[in-house]
Parts: structure tokens; sequence; C-alpha cells
């Protein structure tokens, strides 16, 4: 399979643009492995894997029908994939231990993996790159001569596919995940816009640097980075130092509070327009000083590749109204349902969870912002909602 997907338009340059091409993963039997312990997941509470998986096909549908998007998803483009290929990448993520083996077992162990994946059908090359399984081998002097334990490593949190990589004006930045259960998922994105025909302007490689899609915000000639929880000053630095981004200007998001249920800046604030945001409640009426305090740190292009820091410390509110930017607050009950985690198709048009306060609705509505809400209640059990699902890789 190689396609660019749509053609005709570039890589997003604002959140507002219109979505022509977004990434997705329909989630499978990985979550249920995550369900067995939600918390090692980095889930939320045990999530029911069937009705996960029919709230994301749902989503995926909305998208197909109601908007100008296409949507493509990691099970199709792995199923399109030229065979030798998909054969080749799947066969990294099947390992047998052979620790305890001999040395003329450990090559026999080695030579049978290359027999079972040459010889693996398309759905099982696809399970195999979602489970990620182990085979812990041991010699039996009976039957086949073998015995062994098995042990999965799942791609359990996949389905949130806005972390794995940032889609800059000058294209795809594959990042590094802060998290060990996640590790993998930056492997299976970039291979996934190989498929569609499109290579990434750069990956996340300098030490302590770690970047996570939900922390990065396009605003025009401007970029919002969340440095927090996840992703790091390293990552920042690096992505300015290579000049990848394609903004004049990078406004660094610091949080102090840097916990789960806000660990990406798209958790706490999120654009529906040029001048229109949101922002949580506790977030905008937060006094100076307590882990709530948003700041802003500015860097402007400096002539050639650079950046250099014009500002330093800025009140995040502040900056964001100095900017001509209103923000609709987004209350704490509104928060726990992810109110805020709404993906923007278009300009003041957006779709989220089912549930918001009339408050809430009455705000956008009031603003002309046309909303659809879909029912993500069992998707949320992991953290996050309908913009932590999709990775827009084409707008315009």
């Amino acid at each position: 399979m190689k396609s660019n997907g749509v053609t005709g338009y570039g890589f997003p340059k604002a959140e507002w643009e219109t979505a022509r091409l977004v990434l997705m993963h329909t989630p499978g039997e990985e979550v249920y492995c995550g369900a067995m312990h939600p918390a090692a997941a980095l889930y939320e509470h045990y999530m029911d894997a069937r009705a996960a998986a029919r709230e994301h096909r749902g989503y995926v549908e909305w998208l197909r029908g109601e908007t100008d998007a296409e949507v493509m998803t990691v099970r199709e483009i792995l199923e399109r994939t030229e065979e030798g290929e998909l054969r080749a990448f799947a066969a990294r993520f099947l390992r047998y231990n052979d620790r305890v083996l001999s040395a003329e077992d450990k090559r026999a162990a080695e030579e049978y993996r290359q027999e079972v994946t040459a010889r693996m059908t398309v759905e099982d090359m696809v399970r195999t790159v979602l489970l990620r399984p182990t085979v812990h081998l041991r010699r039996s002097v009976r039957n086949t001569g073998w015995r062994a334990e098995y042990a999965l490593r799942p791609l359990m949190n996949l389905f949130y596919m806005r972390d794995q990589m940032i889609c800059t004006p000058r294209g795809p930045v594959i990042g590094r995940m802060n998290s060990e259960q996640r590790a993998d998922e930056a492997d299976v994105a970039a291979f996934c816009l190989r498929q569609l025909g499109i290579e990434a302007v750069h990956r996340i490689g300098d030490e302590g640097a770690y970047l996570e899609g939900g922390d990065y915000i396009p605003f025009g000639d401007r970029a919002f980075i969340g440095v927090g929880l996840r992703t790091t000053q390293e990552a920042v630095e690096e992505m300015m130092r290579e000049d990848v981004m394609g903004h004049e200007c990078v406004v660094v998001v610091r949080d102090r509070k840097c916990k789960q249920n806000q660990m990406h800046l798209d958790t706490y604030f999120n654009v529906i327009d040029r001048d229109l945001a949101t922002l949580g409640a506790n977030r905008l009426k937060a006094e100076r000083g307590s882990d709530e305090w948003l700041t802003a740190d500015v860097y402007e292009r400096d002539g050639g590749r650079g950046y250099r820091m014009t500002e330093e410390g800025v009140p995040f509110v502040e900056y964001l109204r100095r900017e001509g930017v209103e923000i609709i607050p987004i209350n704490l009950r509104d928060e726990l349902r992810y109110g805020n985690n709404y993906l923007t198709v278009s300009a003041r048009r957006i779709v989220g969870v089912a549930g918001q306060s009339e408050e809430l609705r009455r705000m956008l509505a009031e603003r002309g912002v046309r909303t659809d809400w879909l029912d993500l209640s069992e998707l949320t059990h992991g953290y996050g909602a309908a913009h932590c699902m999709t990775q827009v890789i084409r707008r315009g």
C-alpha cells in the first residue's frame, strides 16, 4: 500500500482548519488485556473491550459520514500493506525468550520463529503487532521436545492516536512516549505513515526528550506546546534546534500540576477558532503560585533556523487574551466528562463526548459553534476522548 491519502491539502497549520485526513485505531482484544489491571494499562477504570470498539466504530462512521475527512485506521493500513513488508514488521514484535536454552537450541528456536512468521496470515500478523507476544521457551523430554509459557505486551493505548506524533506545518514529527507501556506505539505510527506515502520530518531522540501529541496544538503562525507530566523541555528544544515545526512562534505552556487526569495540554485547553478557545475553569481561575497556575514561555524565530526566548513566565490566560482569544471556561463537572477534549473538525465546528452541561452547550451556541456529541463513555475510561483518539494528518 502506498498512497498519500487526501491530495491537495497540506499538513495542519491551525487547529481550526478543516480536517481532511485522520488516522485512528479501533481498539480490539488488546484492550481486554489492559482491562485486567486498568491502572497498569494507564486506564482510569475497567473498560469493556467490545463496548469500546462499538463506540469507536461509531465515531469513525460519524467522521466519514458527517465531515469532509477521510479516515484511515491502523488495521486497514496494516491489512493493505504489501505482505512481505508487513511480515517483516510483524516479525519484530514476536519474541522467543530463549535465555535458559543451549546455544544449539537458541539457533533452532530462532529458525523456528522465522518459519512461524513466514506462515502467518495477514490477520495474525496484525494481531502480532497489536499484542506483541513473547514465548518463554523450555526444553521438554516428552512429546514435541518443547514447552512454553506465553506473555503479551499489548498496545493497550494505541486507540489514542493523538499521542505518538505531532503533525506540524512541515510534516509529522514522531515522538517518544513517556510511559514504558506505550513505547512501541511510535513505531506503529511511523510505519502507518510510510504506508500512506508520508515520511516524518523528524523523530525525537535526544536524551531526556519526550514528546506526546496531546501536548501540541497548532495555532497558525504559532504553536502551543505543553510541558508537564508527559512532554519535556528537551523535546521542545530539540524540535526548535532541528527547525521541524514551521511556526514563527512557539509558546511553551508550563503545567505544574502534572496529574494523570490532565496529563496533556488538550485535556485542559483546546481551540475552536482563531479567536475562541476553551480552558478548564480551575486553570482559568487559578491564583499565582498554585499548582493549577499556567505560565507560558514565548520563543520567536530569530532569523535563519533558530529560536530565542522573548518572554518567560507570562500568565497563560493573560497571553491568550492579549492575542485576542476569548476563553470559554469548562467547569469541573464537564471537565470530568472530557468536555475539553473535543475535536475541532473545522472553524467553529466540534465533536465531543455526550453528556455536557446545558451551560456549556449554551455558551458554545451563543458563539456560533456547531456541536455534535457522541457516546464515547466507555472509551473515556482510558483517560481520553474525541481529540485524543484522532491524529489529523492533513487539514485545509
